[in-house]
Formats: structure tokens, sequence, C-alpha cells
């Protein structure tokens, strides 16, 4: 090949291999690409996770003002998202999970079509639909209440209105007794929100007829376009400054259109008892007003009261008359007990030292009552079923809080053995009688069980009680001698001790064939609280020992090994027999041959639980004998020593008197002697072959006789 040729071949080669480069270049780079782009850029095209399921109200439309509920979801959990209505960012949240629930005012815009878009502001994915705001109407008047003869602001609006055009408004308003006073105004063109609003004075010379007045108390209707109904509201005219008043406050009473110089009466009178409080005459002004004032007395009950003028001559068209309310205070009451512990279910009595009104509440679980008080003093009692167990005198000047100590105590039930350790899971069952402050007798009961302790406390009872305890195990009780506690002492906790008495237990422990088991070690544990006893039994298998009342798992050890576990009750003093089968055993071992005959002398090695391990040789039968072994899993394995491969081992479970046969199918015994049954099978062999050479042989010469004599 030439040096033109190799430069050929070589620049070729080089051109295949800087393709190769390029190709696997590229597609490492579009790898890399999919892995490190960013999420947002892979779902521009899509909203995935992000959707808005359902918007209130339903129509997706309304006017500005109104509230506009969102459900929907994102894609990110427990993230940021935002609700936009148009471009404005109406309100902004952190999702539940993947759960969306979002609230937002329409605000002031002008009619027509907006997107409604929610967004998962960490991924920047939006969700688009659509909400309309449509051209909305209001009228209110400021302020809301007014008293006679005063004057106010009628506020009207339209919403969402349309630029270019010029709104008017025809306002309407309709007094107590129906006579309707009417005036046109222009509010001109919208703002760049859209929105256009005018304000008129009311009573107004500019209203037709002439003569509109707030000279009448009661409720006067105000209309945007009545005959429309675009829009409708109201205000109130009350002839006293205020609807709510506490004892010591002042009533100032002011009414109007009254004949100049006219005498009238002012009546006050309690609406629940029908009774006159105060009468006060008065006298009206050259302009016909009337004025007056009460002040709410230091003994004014909680309730309603109406007042009322009474004009001497003509009376007004729509005579004066209105209802204020004397509410009370919210007063709280915290009652604690001795230990300073919240008492829940107590029943608050507070009577009103000056109307000698009772009024009562019952606490709830943070041991609060709430009640209504006016100014003033008031007695409070505390009464637990029925029993007073607190009182104390309060003075009431606004809403507040005041403490009532309870002459109540945590009753501590402690449960101990007899060797002072503690009791847990005892069923404590509790019986109370006491006295309640009207007379004669009342019960009630508690129950529970002792934690890891050995305590149960009833929290908040009364010291003089007399109580019954009865504490139990397994629904046995076993303090029925000393279970009545009375008169215990107010102190913050009060506590009674219950013993738990020891019983003896004398434990009989017997093998297989019902013979004593010596030595046995016993392990006792109670189920419930893990008491702990050990013994050992003596000769005779029995062993007595004292535990405490209960219900124990007894578990036999012999020689370490576990031959028997069961449950033993300890509610008295009883003896208990445990009969372990897996203890004085007999397994009987037959070794045999080939054709299973016995062979002799064979060493039978027994593994048993744990440690257990004998070895016996078979007698002239081939047997061989365990006693008083224990059961469970164990190998047996036969060797006949003196044979390299003379041995076999099976593995079994025994739970009682058993008889295994192991087959040594290598050897044959004949009589004392144990051969190969392969080296037998190859004597045999060849003494047959010998035995059939001998006959053939015999055979053929005495046919070759014959031959030879002829």
């Amino acid at each position: 090949m030439s040096i033109t040729s190799i430069d050929g071949y070589l620049s070729g080669e080089q051109s295949g291999l800087n393709k190769k480069i390029i190709a696997l270049t590229i597609l490492t780079l579009m790898v890399f690409a999919a892995v490190v782009v960013p999420l947002e850029t892979l779902a521009q095209s899509s909203n995935i996770g992000v959707y808005i399921g359902q918007i209130t109200p339903s129509s997706a439309t309304g006017p500005v003002g109104t509230t506009v509920n969102i459900l929907g979801s994102i894609y990110t959990p427990n993230n940021t998202y935002q609700v936009i209505l148009g471009k404005t960012v109406v309100t902004t949240g952190k999702s539940e999970g993947y759960y969306v629930n979002a609230n937002f005012t329409v605000p002031e815009f002008t009619k027509g079509a907006y997107a409604l878009v929610l967004r998962d502001a960490t991924i920047n994915i939006n969700y688009s639909s659509q909400f309309t705001i449509t051209t909305g109407y209001t009228i209110n008047a400021v302020p809301s209440s007014l008293q006679e003869g005063n004057s106010l602001k009628l506020s009207v609006s339209v919403t969402g209105a349309q630029q270019g055009i010029s709104y008017n408004a025809n306002i309407t308003v309709q007094l107590p007794n129906s006579v309707t006073y009417s005036k046109m105004v222009a509010l001109g063109l919208a703002n760049t929100k859209g929105t256009a609003n005018v304000q008129v004075n009311f009573p107004d010379s500019s209203f037709q007829p002439n003569g509109s007045l707030t000279d009448y108390a009661g409720t006067y209707n105000i209309y945007f376009n009545q005959s429309q109904a675009l829009a409708q509201n109201q205000f109130t005219v009350n002839f006293i400054d205020q609807i709510t008043y506490h004892r010591g406050q002042t009533v100032n009473i002011r009414a109007t259109d009254y004949k100049p110089d006219q005498t009238a009466t002012i009546t006050i009178t309690n609406v629940k008892s029908s009774s006159i409080i105060a009468t006060i005459p008065v006298t009206a002004t050259a302009n016909g007003v009337i004025t007056g004032s009460w002040a709410v007395s230091s003994d004014a009950a909680i309730g309603d009261y109406t007042v009322k003028i009474a004009a001497d001559g003509t009376q007004k068209t729509i005579q004066d008359t209105q209802t204020f309310t004397v509410p009370g205070y919210t007063v709280k009451v915290q009652t604690t007990n001795l230990a300073g512990e919240n008492t829940p279910d107590i029943v608050v009595q507070a009577r009103d030292q000056a109307t000698n009104t009772e009024y009562s509440a019952t606490t709830d679980s943070d041991g609060i009552a709430n009640l209504k008080l006016e100014n003033g003093k008031a007695a409070l009692t505390a009464l637990w079923n029925g029993v007073n167990v607190g009182q104390t005198n309060i003075t009431v000047t606004a809403e507040t809080t005041f403490s009532l100590r309870c002459q109540l105590t945590d009753l501590k039930v402690i449960v101990k053995n007899t060797q002072g350790v503690a009791m847990p899971s005892v069923t404590i069952n509790i019986q109370y009688q006491y006295r309640p402050s009207s007379g004669g007798s009342k019960t009630g009961s508690a129950s529970g069980q002792t934690d890891i302790s050995g305590s149960y406390v009833l929290s908040s009872t009364l010291p003089e009680a007399t109580y019954t305890i009865n504490a139990s195990m397994y629904d046995h009780i076993f303090n029925k001698g000393n279970n009545t506690f009375g008169s215990l002492p107010a102190l913050p906790t009060s506590e009674v001790l219950v013993t738990c008495p020891s019983e003896n237990l004398t434990i009989n422990v017997v093998g297989y064939n019902q013979e004593a088991i010596p030595g046995a070690r016993i392990e006792l544990v109670e189920l419930s609280n893990g008491l702990f006893y050990s013994d050992t039994t003596d000769s005779h298998g029995a062993v007595t020992t004292e535990v405490t009342f209960g219900m124990y798992r007894a578990r036999v050890y012999k020689d370490n090994i576990l031959v028997n576990e069961t449950n033993v009750q300890a509610f008295s003093a009883s003896q208990k027999q445990i009969r372990c089968t897996l203890y004085g055993i007999q397994v009987s071992v037959s070794v045999v041959d080939f054709f299973d005959r016995p062979i002799s002398n064979a060493n039978v090695t027994l593994n048993g639980p744990e440690t257990e391990k004998f070895s016996v040789m078979t007698q002239s039968d081939g047997t061989a004998t365990f006693n008083n072994i224990i059961g469970g899993g164990m190998q047996i394995i036969a060797y006949v020593p003196g044979t390299p491969d003379g041995y076999q081992a099976v593995a079994l479970t025994v739970d009682q008197p058993t008889s295994v046969q192991i087959k040594i199918d290598k050897y044959v015994a004949l009589g004392s002697l144990l051969i190969q049954a392969s080296s037998l099978f190859t004597i045999i062999i060849l003494l047959v072959a010998i035995v059939l050479f001998v006959l053939v042989e015999i055979y053929m010469r005495r046919r070759a006789k014959p031959a030879n004599a002829n």
C-alpha cells in the first residue's frame, strides 16, 4: 500500500471517529437538558395539577362588592397560591395539602368579563376561568341611626358602570307612616374604576312633596329607583340617644313635632313586669321640641324597658314609643378546687343584691361560668351536686372575671400490696353518699383504673361525703373488709390507701406419670402488673409461697428446661397441681439392620431440649430405653462402634411415651457379628456362582460318561 493510500485510509477512519464523537456529544447534551430543565419550562403548555373546580356564585357573575368563593387545587402541596381577577391579585394564601378554598371581594372594576386565574405561585402555573362584573346599585344612610329632628346623608352609588354614560337616580324615602318623599339626582359619569356616586341630605327642601322630616320614631325605608327595585336599605330614627344602657347611665330624650309649649308625660315601664319605673312631666319648647333625661336606677333589673311620651291635647301622628335594654355585663366566674384545678360542672349562682334576683350558670370544661350581671354588688355561690361548696361577694362595674374557690378535694386512691409495692391496673369502683343543701341524701359513683404509680384520682369531690371504695382485679374484690372511708380532710389532695392482700399458694408439680418432680423451679408473673415470684419444689414436688392477690402465669423449669406453663389464680389461699406431661417420659429405641433384625451393643444417644443428653447401649434384642426424660424436640443417634459408617440419626418431637425404630440398613447382623450388607451380598453372589459352576460341571460330566461308554 502506498503512503497516499495509507493517508487516505487514516483520514477516512478519523472522519468516522469524529462523527461518532459528535453524535455521542449531542445525545449527552439532550439527556442533560431533559434532566435539568426547570419544571415550569416543561409545564408551560399545561396546567398540571392546578384547577378551579367550583366558583360561588355558580353563575360566576356579580356586581362590585360580591363575595366570591373558589374551590380548587394546586400542584405543590402546602404552598402559596394567588387568585387574580383581570390583572389584579385579589387574594393570596397557602393551600391545605393540594386543596384551595379562597374568598375575595370583587373590587371596583368597570362592567365586563374578566379572566379569573388561580396561580400556583411556587411553579408559576395558572388555571384560567372567567368572572363577569355586572352593574350594581347601592343606597346607604350615614349615620344609620339618629334622633328625631336631626338630618343625615343618603349615599347613592352605581358600580360596574360603563364609561361615557351619565347616570341618574330617583331617591325615595318612606316614613314609618308610609308617607314618601322623592328626589331625582344626577350621579354623572363613572370614574375610571366604573363608579358613580352622589350624596344628598335628608330631610331637605329639594324632596317632593315639601315637608320631608325625621320627626317620627321608627324605621325609614330608602330606595334607589323604587319602581325598578335597583336597591333598597333603611335607617332608624329614635327619640332616645341609645338602645342599651347600664345602671347609672343617663337616657337622653329628644322628641320633635309637638305643639309649642305643649305639656306631656314621659313614662318608663319594665316590659317583663309591666310596672312603671318612672314618670317625668315635660314641656315642649317654642319649636315643639321635648327634651328630658333619666338616669337608670341602681336597682334596675336586667331586661327591656319601654319609653313612651304622652302629649296633653293633640297627639303626634305617630306616638313616640321606644324600647331600650339594660343588658348587664358579661361576667366570667372561674371556679377552682382546693388544689387550684379548674372545676367543671359546678353550678354558679349569682344573687343581685339590688334586686334580689338570682342568676345561674354551669361551668364548662375549663371551669368557667358565664353570667350577665349589672353594675352593683352580687353574692356568688358554688354548688356541687346541690351542695354549697364555696361563696364570695363581688362588685360588678364592667365585663371582668372573678375567681371562686370551691371546698372540693382530689381523692387519691393508692393501691399497694403488703410489701408496699404499687399496684397498677387495679379497677376502682367508688360509691359516695352526701347531703345536699336542700336536705335529704343523695348518692353518686365513679370508676377507673390505677395508673403506673398505683393511683386513681377522683378530681374535685366532696370531703364530707362517705365513700365506699371497692378495689378489684379480674372481677374479684380484694378489700371488702376495708372499703369505707368518710370525713376526708379539706386538703388539696386527700389520700386513701388500699392494701392488696397476700395469699398462700401451694403448687404440686408432677410429671407425665403423676410422679412428683423435686427440684423444679417455678416462676410466677402476675398478668396485669408484672409482680414476680420464684421458688423451687421440695423432695415431694411441692412448693408453698406467699404471693399478692392476682392471676399469675406459672412457668415450671426442670434443669433449666421449660416443661410447662399455665395460669394460676391466687384469689384466696389455694392449692394447685401442675402436671408436666413433658417430664418423666419413656422413650424406647429399637436399632435394626437391613433385614429389620436387632443390632445389639449399638450406642444410642438422645439429645433432648437445651443441654439434656443421654447415651445407652442396645441390649441383645436391639433396644435401648431412656426413662424420665423431658419431652419436646429431640434428636436420636444410633451408632455401631467399630464401623466407619454404621450410624443413623432421626429428629422428632416427643410429648408422650414413644417407641422409635432406627434402621442401619448398611449392615447386617450375623449373631454378634456385624458385616456390611454390600459385602454380604457379594459373598452370597460368589457362593451362588460357585454352586452354579459346580452344578454345571457335574451335569457336563454325567453327560460325558455315556458317550465314553458307547
